[in-house]
């Protein structure tokens, strides 16, 4: 018996740890979960079990990994499951494209730049460049000068996203 509980403690501080490194300057969401797994250690009704899942719920939204974590604590029976929007991410349409451009237009603040990277997903939508040839292309015409290395990482990410899943539409 002492064996279980200390692996349970073992258990407990591991997932406490990850959540202090998740939130290193938010020490209320640690001190929230501390209470909430108190609270599930206490419980005996099903009430309690169900308004701790809820609160879990709530506090770690959006964080897959400590909502599933959370399942070791509970008891058999109880488990959370994830909104169907954390498990399957939604593939990009049109005005996904077309905000993302926006943004980069805003962003680039140069005419030039812009238009050449118009032209480069232009070359990427027709098959004539590669997401490679993309990105070495992008940083040669658009990434002049160290103010735009910044902006060109941010375009690159959100460019990856987006021709990962092959849904650029036409611009």
């Amino acid at each position: 018996m002492m064996m279980k509980r200390q692996s349970t403690r073992v258990v407990r501080d591991q997932y406490l740890q990850i959540v202090m490194n998740k939130f290193p300057d938010n020490r209320e969401i640690y001190d929230k979960i501390t209470k909430l797994l108190k609270d599930l250690r206490l419980a005996r009704v099903r009430s309690t079990y169900n308004d701790v899942i809820s609160k879990v719920s709530q506090l770690f939204k959006g964080h897959k990994d400590l909502l599933l974590g959370f399942n070791k604590f509970l008891p058999r029976g109880y488990k959370i499951k994830l909104p169907k929007d954390q498990t399957q991410r939604r593939k990009p349409e049109f005005r996904d494209a077309v905000e993302f451009l926006n943004k980069v237009k805003a962003r680039l603040q140069d005419e030039h730049a812009f238009k050449s990277f118009v032209e480069i997903l232009r070359m990427f939508k027709e098959n004539k460049k590669s997401v490679t040839e993309v990105h070495d292309e992008l940083f040669r015409r658009c990434c002049m000068s160290s103010e735009t290395i910044p902006i060109c990482v941010w375009i690159l990410q959100f460019f990856s996203r987006i021709a990962i899943d092959d849904t650029i539409e036409e611009v």
